[in-house]
């Protein structure tokens, strides 16, 4: 499932884990390196996964791809604003879901995802599909589902 033509891609974090986890064989391997020219890393994915860098390789590797992507100019960073409407969106999910409050601190990663798909006009590809059906309840934005 490569890219529309043209179309600009931001990745959810879990995209870039299963692609690393598959290696070269996989799927979501495959989907990164033929949406390579369309792609765009937000830096809030960028956070993420360095938090999941375990070893200094895994840093490396990390720091690797980030500084590749800054090189080309290819960071998406959420603004002000969209900093702000994240805070809105938890706000009403809180108001209309208040169950879902212990997953704040990843729904609003993810909103902060796909704001910055918005602001270049990309679509988040992910695996996460119950997450990010409920930020698009609240805020409309390209959704790809990559299933398992």
């Amino acid at each position: 499932m490569p890219p529309q033509a043209g179309r600009k891609v931001v990745f959810d974090s879990n995209i870039y884990i299963h692609a690393i986890r598959s290696g070269p064989a996989g799927r979501e391997y495959k989907l990164l390196v033929n949406s390579l020219p369309f792609t765009y890393l937000s830096s809030v994915v960028s956070a993420e996964l360095y938090l999941g860098a375990l070893d200094s390789l895994g840093v490396r590797l990390v720091q690797g791809f980030v500084e590749r992507s800054e090189r080309v100019g290819r960071i998406v960073t959420p603004t002000h604003a969209s900093w702000n409407e994240a805070g809105g969106i938890l706000g009403k999910i809180t108001r209309e879901e208040p169950a879902l409050k212990s997953k704040f601190p990843i729904l609003f990663n993810d909103i902060l995802i796909a704001f910055c798909a918005l602001q270049i006009g990309a679509n988040v590809y992910t695996k996460d599909e119950e997450d990010f059906r409920l930020i698009r309840r609240f805020k409309r934005f390209g959704l790809v589902i990559v299933s398992a």
